[in-house]
Formats: structure tokens, C-alpha cells, sequence
């Protein structure tokens, strides 16, 4: 018998089926691509695991941890199409009392541009919206926007 401090560490059993499932494929597939005669590789790609590679997770972890929640901008978001239905822009982003909204042509922004006094009246009418000197209305053309 071995002491407590010796034993061995429990072990999930599904995931241990699942590892040696995979393990035995993989090791059939080198099996089926030897040739006779040749040496094997130590490394062998028929047996590498895929990983999950680091960068591919860094967009979305960065983008969670630098995001600041704004409950104006996201009721904005919410009330768009309620509030401005005949407008073809949508919230792009909010900063520093500055509501940036995002068309997909030059062409709209000279459009929309006279019609921003009136787009910042129907806002400011939203609860929880800033003192009307502190909001500002910006226009930015994104070349991929829609309005939804």
C-alpha cells in the first residue's frame, strides 16, 4: 500500500477514453503511411496534436479587457432603429461625450451632415443621455457598413 501523499491523481475517465481514442487513431494513421524500409520521423506529423495557437485568442482577450461600457452608447445602440429609422448610418462607437456614426459612402455624409442638429435632438430625449453641450455627433465613413 502507498501512503495518502503517494497515491496517484484521480483521473477523469471520459477524458481519458477520448484521449486514448485519438492517440490509437493517430498512431494507426502513421501505421497505414509507413513505407517499408524507411526510417520514421521522431516527429512525426501523424502524430502531433493540434494546439490552440496563442494569437488567435489575443483579438478577442484584448478586446474584452480594453472595453469600456458605456450605458448611453448602449442604449443608443439598442433604440437606433426606433429613434433614427429613416437614417442609413448606425452607432459606430462613443468616446468622451463624442458618438461617432458610422455610413458607407461619402456621398451620406454630405447628406446626413445637415441632419445631425436634428439626429442629436431625438438623443438627447433618450434617459440617461449627457448635458446637450457635452454630446457631439460624428460621421466616419466605413466602406462595409449596412444600416440594420
Amino acid at each position: 500500500m502507498k501512503p495518502d501523499d503517494e497515491r496517484l491523481p484521480v483521473v477523469d475517465i471520459a477524458a481519458e477514453r477520448r484521449r486514448r481514442a485519438r492517440d490509437g487513431a493517430m498512431r494507426r494513421r502513421l501505421a497505414d503511411r509507413l513505407v517499408p524500409g524507411l526510417p520514421v520521423d521522431a516527429d512525426a506529423a501523424e502524430l502531433r496534436i493540434p494546439e490552440v495557437r496563442v494569437g488567435s485568442l489575443m483579438g478577442t482577450l484584448v478586446e474584452e479587457l480594453t472595453a469600456v461600457r458605456e450605458p448611453f452608447f448602449d442604449m443608443v445602440c439598442e433604440r437606433w432603429k426606433d429613434v433614427c429609422p429613416d437614417v442609413p448610418a448606425r452607432p459606430g462607437r462613443y468616446r468622451d461625450g463624442r458618438l461617432f456614426l458610422y455610413v458607407g459612402t461619402s456621398g451620406l455624409v454630405f447628406s446626413l451632415r445637415p441632419k445631425l442638429a436634428k439626429i442629436k435632438k431625438r438623443l438627447l430625449a433618450l434617459p440617461g443621455a449627457p448635458a446637450a453641450r457635452r454630446l457631439s455627433l460624428h460621421l466616419e465613413v466605413h466602406g462595409s457598413v449596412r444600416a440594420r
